[in-house]
């Protein structure tokens, strides 16, 4: 029976939905001191499995050459536990639910003293004195709720392959990484390191093009090469055939894009994975190169330790195969904290600027808000059993699926909808869950007020490039909100910038010299099916509008009530 007041490990692969709970915990070795780091890791050998994570500060204790570092008070510098129970779990059924909330990850630096920090950085490595350094810092989160159900809000959103949450008593540890330090299966070892980041984009093609050109980009590729070769050497250090299969692939995840490389080995005979663990840590990817003055940089010029984060969590199983993180995205909190600690990081070369480095490290802090996926919506007109505009509203469905990663089957939707709209009049309702599972919802068309309805124009409550703009999801009470303050049929969204985007849920028009004008895609809104229409026949063309431009009178409209008069108030 699962006790969440005992200390535990929970290894979660979300992208995958295999997890495995570490329970019932009959020993723990705990590394206080950097004299006591190397002797914790001796212990850790099998048949006996063991869960639980390294500092960062830790890896300063197993260099001769670098000086002592302190994890970040109540931490450990390496803690743990020897199990009674090692269980494949449902994750999301052992999590359960209840209340959970975070606010913004509030930089524990701003951004003067992180450019000075970072021109510290680029002096040395114009100096030659090191070619990459791995800069970070530490920003809080306000948390409210149990750390298990934070836990639970936070990987519905984030696809973590190497995701973990982790007790020990008195800390409790939430990471959602994508990275991974190393496998050791048998004695095949696979190192995969992540050094590239890019935002996603808006949609599939945008997506494409930014993934493009993450790939082709001279820094990254350099930064990612670097790193490359820093864990090619360190493999060396354990293995024999040392290969690199995979260089600057491409991985996508809800929030960015990151580039890996995929480095394998083959562990000499009697090398244990507490022996790997010990000469490889802590990852390349977030020290610099080389490595051991990287990590001399680090401590000059960080101001506080990292603690668990860009160290690494992971387990050795009782056959003595192991997987370990690179535990970056991850949270660090106990009882009475305050507010949890987050570390942010980006690696610095010789090109590096600090507006687009700190922006990096901002922009990995976008997990903390991304929700679970929601349902794919598709809202079609119907008359007497035909679907109007039905292969438009699957290509848009299909495209946002693809995005989303969503398993969407356009040719079953096509057929559900025939069967379900047979000789029907009204509006049908496609829904797409993430698992793929498909609905249709059949009601009657709605009412429209008579001449020009009223629409307010208020300010667009997102960010511009926030990918729910351009898809249409379950995920839309931003838009559904400001309507319903407004009083009004009708909201319209005005850009920080003054420019026109979409209503809540119409696109915009005003006619210009005899066509239509209806604000580009690229502003932020969504590929309406009308609007598609009007387009594809010549009858639109885009174009920014303002919301001056409104005030003589414009029009709205969707596939569902066509093109309305409308009058702004």
């Amino acid at each position: 029976m699962f006790d969440p007041t005992r200390p535990f490990v929970l290894l979660d692969d979300v992208a995958a939905g295999r997890a495995r709970l570490f329970s019932g915990l009959i020993e723990a070795v705990v590394a206080e001191t950097a004299d006591a780091v190397l002797p914790a890791l001796t212990r850790l050998v099998a048949p006996r499995p063991w869960a639980g994570f390294v500092g960062f500060e830790a890896g300063y204790a197993l260099e001769a050459v670098l000086p002592e570092r302190s994890a970040p008070a109540g931490e450990p510098l390496l803690w743990f536990g020897h199990f009674a129970h090692d269980v494949v779990v449902d994750a999301k059924a052992l999590l359960g639910g209840g209340p959970a909330s975070l606010g913004d990850a509030v930089p524990g630096i701003d951004h003067p003293a992180y450019a000075a920090r970072l021109a510290r950085v680029a002096a040395l490595i114009a100096a030659g004195d090191i070619y990459q350094a791995n800069l970070t810092f530490n920003a809080l989160v306000a948390v409210g709720g149990h750390p298990l159900h934070l836990y639970a809000r936070l990987r519905a959103g984030s696809r973590a392959p190497y995701g973990a949450l982790l007790f020990t008593g008195s800390l409790w540890v939430l990471s959602f990484s994508p990275e991974l330090f190393f496998r050791l299966d048998g004695r095949q070892l696979t190192a995969r390191p992540m050094k590239g980041t890019a935002r996603r984009g808006g949609d599939a093609a945008e997506d494409a093009a930014l993934a493009a050109a993450l790939q082709a980009d001279p820094k990254n590729r350099a930064e990612n090469l670097m790193i490359v070769d820093l864990l090619r050497n360190d493999l060396s250090r354990v293995g024999d055939n040392v290969a690199v299969p995979a260089l600057f692939d491409i991985e996508t995840y809800p929030t960015v894009l990151q580039m890996t490389s995929t480095i394998t080995a083959t562990a000499r005979a009697g090398m244990t994975a507490a022996d790997v663990l010990a000469r490889l840590f802590p990852c390349g990817s977030v020290t610099g190169a080389p490595k051991i003055r990287a990590m001399q940089v680090i401590a000059e010029v960080e101001d506080a330790p990292r603690g668990v984060y860009t160290g690494s969590i992971g387990a050795i199983s009782a056959s003595g195969d192991a997987v370990f993180n690179v535990a970056i995205r991850t949270l660090v909190m106990a009882p009475g904290w305050p507010a949890a600690r987050l570390g942010l990081g980006s690696g610095i070369v010789a090109d590096s600027a600090a507006p687009d480095e700190w922006a990096e490290c901002l922009a990995k802090a976008r997990f903390l808000h991304r929700r679970g996926t929601p349902d794919l919506i598709e809202t079609m007109r119907v008359e007497a059993g035909t679907i109007c505009d039905l292969g438009r509203h699957l290509a848009r469905m299909t495209a946002s699926a693809a995005f989303l990663g969503i398993a969407f089957n356009p040719d079953a939707a096509r057929a559900l909808l025939v069967r379900v709209c047979a000789g029907a009049t009204g509006r049908a309702r496609l829904l797409a869950a993430p698992s793929g599972a498909l609905a249709v919802q059949l009601g009657p068309l709605p009412q429209t007020p008579a001449g020009a309805v009223r629409v307010a124009v208020v300010p667009l409550p997102v960010d511009t490039d926030d990918w729910r703009l351009r898809h249409k999801t379950g995920d839309r009470d931003f838009y559904d909100a400001a309507r319903r303050t407004s009083g009004e049929f009708e909201a319209v969204f005005v850009r920080p910038d003054g420019y026109v985007t979409e209503g809540s849920f119409t696109n915009v028009f005003m006619r210009r010299g005899g066509v239509l004008v209806t604000p580009p895609v690229g502003e932020g809104l969504l590929p309406g099916i009308l609007r598609a229409r009007l387009l594809a026949a010549g009858e639109a063309v885009e174009g920014r509008l303002t919301a001056a431009d409104l005030d003589g009178g414009f029009f709205i409209g969707n596939a569902l009530r066509g093109l309305l008069p409308a009058q702004r108030v």
